[in-house]
């Protein structure tokens, strides 16, 4: 794939950034699998803000381009071959994860309505609705405005200028792969989805760390599409979502309390006693974007 001449050379009225339901991160689907069998009545309204200010994203992106992305991603249901990888494939050595109550609702989905403004420079996204059917939003809302973003700006930028950032970003990841080779018993996943520069991009990383480090080295990735592309695997459990929406749906103290316990109790149900990692709020209790860029982040439901 030349992708310089690819983000050169667009002349279709629009280039899908999110192409698949399961363009994805792993750790939704199975957050999402048990949402929808413990919380499936859950109501909640999740908001997208971008705290960064020096970065005016509605400047940068055009919003017809936008609303166009985003109505894309809603026109998207799994295909035949994507729901016979989720209902038959092994992962994390089980095989049938994804329960067959869950597959016939995850088959019939479309992505619920979105409400987009505009404040300032800046654009809002919100999603209200269930739970199970909101959540899936995250990471393709988060990607179409990465991706957005990244092309506002090569968009100023001539073909051979492309070219030669694309040899040397190609460059710069190998050297990358050379040094991580010295590495004793390195294993390395790929968890860029939220943040890439493009589907492109992030699957020519993807099959490059896959050559030059190995299997071995390299475990898998956790975009379901590409994993399933790649037959290689898809990585992830869960975030704290979880726990902070279970804390938010509480009525009482007492409720509230034993929030965090009742997460752990269901997730350990849903998957017999194995998958039990919950990965750290690294952006503090309302840090809804786990390990987002400090430009975009913020989650309020």
């Amino acid at each position: 794939m030349d992708i310089a001449t690819r983000v050169w050379n667009h002349k279709w009225k629009i280039d899908p950034i999110v192409r698949s339901l399961i363009d994805n991160d792993f750790y939704k689907l199975l957050m999402c699998q048990s949402v929808f069998r413990n919380k499936p009545d859950a109501q909640v309204r999740f908001s997208l803000i971008n705290r960064a200010q020096d970065v005016p994203l509605a400047k940068l992106i055009d919003e017809g381009e936008l609303r166009e992305q985003l109505d894309h991603i809603r026109s998207l249901s799994l295909t035949r071959g994507e729901s016979t990888y989720l209902r038959g494939n092994t992962f994390y050595g089980k095989r049938q994860m994804f329960r067959p109550d869950f597959m016939e609702w995850f088959e019939n989905l479309r992505l619920p309505e979105y409400e987009l403004t505009r404040v300032g420079d800046q654009y809002e996204l919100t999603f209200e609705g269930s739970w199970p059917e909101v959540m899936l939003w995250e990471i393709p809302a988060l990607a179409v405005l990465m991706e957005l973003r990244s092309r506002a700006v090569l968009g100023k930028m001539g073909k051979f200028e492309l070219q030669v950032l694309y040899a040397r970003a190609t460059t710069k990841l190998w050297e990358k792969i050379e040094r991580l080779r010295t590495a004793p018993g390195l294993k390395l996943a790929d968890f860029g989805t939220r943040r890439r520069h493009s589907y492109l991009w992030q699957d020519w990383c993807v099959q490059a760390m896959l050559e030059g480090l190995g299997p071995d080295a390299f475990i898998g990735t956790s975009n379901v599409h590409i994993a399933m592309r790649r037959d290689i695997e898809a990585i992830g459990t869960n975030a704290h979502e979880l726990p902070m929406v279970y804390s938010a749906l509480a009525q009482t103290d007492e409720a509230l309390a034993r929030a965090p316990y009742d997460v752990l109790s269901d997730w350990h149900d849903e998957h017999d006693g194995n998958l039990r990692i919950i990965l750290p709020d690294t952006y503090g209790t309302k840090g809804f974007l786990e390990r987002a860029p400090d430009w975009l982040a913020g989650w309020t439901g």
